[in-house]
């Protein structure tokens, strides 16, 4: 934060302005002059012109209320002197935007367009007690009342944003006696429109619990997204991150905050706290191990088995449910496992639509390529890069031949991919989770049901178990009919007598069937 009146000194606090022995000052031949520490809306100090309304209440009442006092670049001042008895101490009140009017303000609102500016809506004030008349500037402090939001737009639509509104944010304030700002309950709801800047959106409001919708205008056509619920605290700062493709609006997690008080990120995901040098994050109250690869990603080592709300797991693969259980296999007959103890083991198994927390046609498919989706905040569901970058080995992409990568952190010279043994040794923890599959759209899903035998498998603690696994990726690709068959890739695992220790490469998996998910943390 800039200060103003970083060479100030405190007045000293004593009861009496006059040395001893020497006569009472008249501190009435003496101007109000007010020296702000304050940073503003606009990154800057108060700027000249800038005007305050100042009140200064002594104990038998008010000496001065709502006095216009104007910014010099110093201080602020105008034509308000102090009282006579420098010995007497007074309250001062003062606040920003200056209102006209015979006392402080009880209501402040913040302006419904604020596209040319938000330094009106910004509510700023400061209250200093036991002030002694003096002949220089009195530093006082100036807080924040409101909240602010810091929105950047990743714009993949091709054409220019003609406009952002945020909607459910109730514009007006109750102003204490304090001069704190408290939203006015039951008050309606006003669309907003944000201040662009710096490739940044700006948009100042009253402290609030809010769920926010946000509408994004590009190319004549209005995408809308809700956000999570937020309680914005006065004197925070709130960030929004999105992405906004030609069918959708993403939310995911924002940059670094400057100047005001973190107040955190407004996205779509639950809660999150990483322990990352323990290895280790909780998400939505559970515990997951994540790994740092030697290329820098860090991953989840455990499924993730996150519910997302208004969604219960299934036991059946053939529902269409979009989660489900994971499962045990004798070859031909697959047992859902319920119990708490696999759950934690195996994660779940969620189709796209569900991880993606969005419907897929055949016309956006092939935009949540990083999406955040159900992982938690920071983190998202892998690519087709970064999972090529782990296993060294992936079939076609739609911009690229089927490709071996000899630097990727676990690729085998004699797989000529990765090896689940050398991955397990390693800490990944391949956890043979198996999945719901589905060639195609019209498909009936069930569970794989393919094993480990002794005669393709050669670690004998594995040999029992599925031995198909798809880890969800988020990268689309286009197969030969896009109406029946939406594809993306993933990590796939298979086992024969030629890799008897597990290979692990990028394959397709069809966007209906049920995948466990491993998220990869944001850069």
């Amino acid at each position: 934060m800039m200060i103003a009146g970083m060479a100030v000194l405190a007045l000293v606090a004593c009861k009496k302005n006059v040395e001893p022995g020497k006569e009472p000052v008249d501190f009435s031949q003496y101007k109000v002059r007010v020296e702000p520490v304050i940073t503003r809306v606009t990154e800057t100090n108060f700027e000249a012109g800038d005007a305050i309304g100042l009140s200064v209440a002594l104990a038998g009442g008010d000496y001065a209320a709502n006095v216009q006092m104007k910014y010099d670049g110093t201080a602020f001042s105008g034509d308000l002197n102090w009282y006579e008895k420098g010995e007497e101490t007074s309250t001062l009140k003062a606040y920003y935007p200056y209102k006209e009017g015979e006392g402080l303000p009880t209501m402040f609102s913040v302006q419904q367009d604020q596209s040319k500016g938000i330094a009106a809506s910004d509510f700023v004030s400061a209250v200093k007690e036991n002030v002694l008349p003096s002949a220089n500037a009195v530093p006082v402090v100036f807080k924040h009342q409101l909240s602010r939001l810091v929105t950047t737009v990743k714009n993949n639509t091709g054409a220019d944003i003609e406009s952002i509104v945020f909607e459910e944010f109730v514009p007006q304030a109750h102003i204490a006696s304090d001069l704190t700002a408290k939203v006015v309950d039951g008050a309606k709801w006003q669309p907003l429109t944000p201040f662009f800047k710096d490739d940044k959106y700006y948009l100042i409001v009253p402290a609030q619990t809010v769920k926010p919708v946000v509408k994004v205008t590009a190319g004549g056509k209005t995408l809308t997204q809700d956000l999570a619920e937020v309680s914005l605290e006065p004197g925070k700062q709130y960030t929004v991150s999105m992405i906004v493709n030609k069918e959708e609006i993403k939310i995911v997690l924002a940059g670094e905050i400057e100047n005001w008080n973190d107040g955190g990120e407004i996205t779509g995901g639950s809660s999150v706290e990483e322990h990352l040098s323990e290895g280790y994050i909780l998400y939505d109250g559970d515990r997951y191990t994540v790994k740092k690869l030697s290329n820098g990603l860090w991953i989840m080592t455990q499924s993730l088995r996150f519910v997302p709300e208004g969604k219960t797991v299934s036991s059946d693969p053939a529902d269409g449910n979009g989660i489900w259980y994971p499962y045990t296999s004798d070859g031909t007959t697959a047992t859902p496992a319920t119990d708490a103890a696999s759950i934690e083991a195996r994660g779940l198994l969620y189709d796209h639509q569900v991880a993606f927390g969005a419907e897929i046609t055949a016309e956006n498919f092939k935009t949540f390529e990083g999406t955040q989706g159900i992982c938690p905040k920071g983190w998202h569901i892998p690519t087709q890069a970064e999972f090529l970058s782990i296993v060294g080995a992936s079939n076609k992409t739609d911009t690229a031949g089927a490709t071996t990568d000899p630097t990727a952190v676990y690729f085998d010279t004699d797989y000529q991919a990765a090896r689940i043994k050398t991955m397990n040794e390693d800490g990944f923890n391949w956890d043979f989770a198996g999945g719901v599959m589905r060639n195609n759209n019209t498909a009936t899903g069930k569970y794989q049901t393919t094993i480990t035998k002794s005669t393709t498998c050669s670690v004998p603690e594995w040999v029992g178990k599925n031995a198909v696994t798809y880890y969800m990726g988020s990268t689309g690709y286009t197969p030969a009919n896009t109406a029946t068959n939406r594809q993306f890739l993933s990590l796939m695992s298979a086992f024969t007598a030629s890799y008897p220790e597990g290979k692990v490469n990028v394959a397709y998996t069809n966007y209906l069937s049920g995948n466990p998910l491993r998220c990869i943390r944001n850069e």
